[in-house]
């Protein structure tokens, strides 16, 4: 596949360079996507995709000093493959606020005695999106705060604070009916 992308250029001066640039550090890409996306495929066609990108303006690469192309190019798969990674684990939030419905409907009974379903679930729907979303994955899916924070890519400490603040302000909506 690599070979039909570095076709495309049309100088055969850099056609051959990129292509032997590729082929010294090819086990390196793949590694640096792989740690990223944690899958052989994937990190394949993260590496692809940055060679796509370079042999459609082969200039911007071949503008930049030689002692810094690989950095360049590190830098560029590391993007690359963080942006496939969050868009595979991209949470919703039209799912976020359709998961709170069913979320509710498993709260204690005394709750529902001070408020109506409703109103619970129009104010979560009103909660800062951290707020749900660390809500809805700790409670709803059941996620462990690790496995939260893992997800969000967020430290553990900021999915306990979110947590915390999205129970204190349930707590508070709940007194104060």
């Amino acid at each position: 596949m690599i070979d039909a992308i570095l076709s495309t250029i049309e100088n055969e001066e850099q056609r051959n360079e990129l292509a032997d640039f590729y082929s010294k550090n090819k086990e390196r890409f793949c590694r640096i996507a792989y740690s990223k996306l944690k899958n052989h495929y994937d990190a394949e066609d993260a590496v692809q995709e940055v060679f796509s990108e370079i042999a459609d303006k082969p200039e911007r690469f071949f503008d930049i000093p030689p002692e810094d192309r690989l950095a360049y190019t590190d830098i560029m798969i590391r993007n690359v493959s963080v942006d496939m990674f969050n868009a595979k684990n991209k949470v919703h939030i039209e799912e976020l606020d359709e998961e709170i419905e069913d979320m509710t409907i498993s709260l204690k009974n005394d709750i529902f005695d001070k408020i109506s379903y409703d109103e619970i679930v129009l104010f979560m729907k009103q909660l800062p999106v951290e707020q749900k979303t660390v809500l809805l994955l700790h409670y709803y899916f059941d996620l462990t705060i690790y496995e939260t924070a893992q997800r969000l890519h967020i430290s553990t400490s900021t999915v306990n604070k979110r947590l915390k603040s999205a129970r204190r302000a349930i707590r508070k909506f709940i007194d104060e009916r």
